[in-house]
């Protein structure tokens, strides 16, 4: 496929209308300004005939030019950073194509399953070879300097071509309403780059969140070529079913993972021990009390508290937690939850609480807090509000705080949450003890009130989040294998080829 001229009039027409909407008058001022903007975005794009590249990397930079509380909107940077991607010679217009395709991830095992599998088949069509292989081994953020690069020349190229149009004759002939208009725009190509350093990282990252769902959810098909005509040899997935097997799964590590955690007896761990133990033994909580394994590190032991955490964990005294609000979810005993008890108000010696504004939707609390559906069903919310005075009231707290890391659960279908939110370890005594005992009341009691109680000084505020969708929908995607089954496939025979 290659440009023809009835694909440049069409491309020209509608950046018209993205440029001026429906002012009206100079038609033919108007397509000859668009068609030197459509030049230019061509000569961009290294894949001559990818006439939907154009069009589209044109209609949403220029709505972002167009509109400053655009340039502000994550999912507007998200799509732009995809369609940048048809910028980068060879694998850019693959990566553009699976990355459109990952923008509908819903978190729904079965939309998510048939979604993975139309990836599946673009990556076959594109002769990508081993197509599950690729996709899994894709991370998009390697490319985060070049699709910076790439974007601020092409913004600074229609920057270009606009000033270049309206320093022409054609340009001045326009009327004024039009050349401010042109000119915010041009203004709004100029701005794009000074953006791109903070936006496109973030871009980048929220995609390969949604990429990350997929890459979970690949099983390992069989790959054979097969010739189809005259035509190169194509590599295809076999015609296959699953076959349960005991297989160890591949889990990527996140955004959020998990900080240096390791508990196998080698240098790591004394690295490990040498930051926190000095800190525990001055009355900082025992982080370093759990060992256990966690999917991400396989079969590795690791300090199971310490891996909650992603990144620096700070000591923090009383004095830094006055003026902090904190909370934590809680709840009975629930489908996949299936403590006896529940979770409790107050915690455990050792307590997570959430650090700033409790979470407003069930999603918010899953996916920020990464709190696995298998320890708490939720149903309830306290919110404690710690008050400037509070060193004055309890001196002798101490609590690790710091970012939360993802978490991926053990059973199937396996769960993953990303994390990212504030958390706080500390044991509050007598204060969570009270706050236990409330809440053990207003779970039996589960009716749908709101409580706000002064304890020890310190205000504290419970409530029924009422929440429907807490249990088996946030965090799931089809996956076909676990951390103790996995699936393989086999050629199906003659007679068990399924029609499509």
């Amino acid at each position: 496929m290659s440009w023809s001229v009835e694909d440049f009039k069409a491309t020209s027409l509608e950046v018209g209308q993205w440029c001026w909407g429906t002012l009206q008058g100079a038609f033919n001022e108007k397509q000859t300004i668009s068609q030197v903007v459509t030049d230019a975005a061509i000569g961009m794009i290294p894949l001559v005939g990818d006439v939907t590249a154009v069009r589209d990397l044109l209609a949403v930079s220029i709505g972002m030019s167009a509109d400053p509380r655009k340039r502000q909107q994550a999912m507007e940077w998200v799509l732009l950073v995809i369609l940048a991607f048809a910028l980068i010679p060879v694998v850019g217009g693959v990566i553009k194509g699976v990355g459109r395709l990952a923008l509908r991830v819903a978190g729904d095992v079965a939309k998510d399953e048939k979604l993975l599998r139309e990836v599946i088949d673009f990556l076959n069509r594109m002769g990508h070879g081993d197509a599950p292989k690729w996709l899994k081994a894709l991370d998009v953020t390697r490319y985060q300097s070049e699709i910076i690069s790439k974007l601020k020349n092409f913004c600074a190229t229609l920057q270009r071509a606009i000033q270049k149009t309206l320093d022409a004759q054609v340009g001045k002939l326009l009327p004024s309403e039009w050349r401010l208009q042109l000119e915010g725009i041009s203004d709004g190509f100029r701005a794009l780059p000074d953006l791109a350093d903070k936006m496109v990282p973030h871009a980048l990252t929220e995609l390969n969140a949604k990429l990350k769902v997929l890459q979970n959810a690949v099983y390992k098909g069989e790959i054979h070529e097969i010739a189809t005509g005259g035509m190169p040899k194509v590599k295809r997935e076999a015609e296959a079913y699953l076959q349960e097997r005991k297989l160890a799964r591949e889990i990527r590590k996140g955004k959020y993972c998990s900080a240096d955690c390791a508990a196998d007896g080698t240098e790591a761990e004394a690295r490990v021990k040498a930051m926190y133990e000095p800190k525990i033994q001055e009355g900082w909580p025992n982080i370093l009390g759990k060992k256990g394994t966690m999917p991400v590190f396989g079969k590795d032991e690791v300090y199971l508290d310490v891996g909650a955490f992603h990144g620096e964990i700070s000591a923090v005294k009383a004095e830094r937690l006055a003026g902090k609000t904190l909370y934590r979810a809680f709840g009975r005993k629930s489908d996949l939850a299936t403590y006896e008890k529940g979770s409790s108000a107050g915690g455990r010696d050792i307590a997570y609480w959430g650090v700033g504004n409790a979470p407003k939707s069930a999603e918010e609390w899953r996916t920020r807090s990464a709190v696995l559906d298998t320890w708490n069903g939720n149903g309830f919310m306290v919110v404690m509000h710690l008050p400037e005075n509070f060193a004055d009231l309890m001196p002798n707290v101490k609590a690790w705080q710091g970012k939360i890391a993802e978490q991926y659960g053990t059973t199937e279908p396996i769960q993953y949450l990303e994390g990212g939110g504030e958390q706080l370890v500390a044991n509050f005594g007598e204060l969570a003890k009270e706050i236990t005992r409330i809440g053990e009341e207003l779970k039996k009691a589960n009716n749908d009130v709101r409580l706000s109680k002064v304890i020890e000084g310190i205000r504290v505020d419970f409530f029924k989040t009422n929440w429907e969708d807490v249990e088996k929908v946030h965090g799931y995607s089809k996956v076909e294998e676990s951390i103790d089954n996995a699936a393989r496939t086999r050629q199906l025979g003659e007679e068990e080829v399924q029609k499509k």
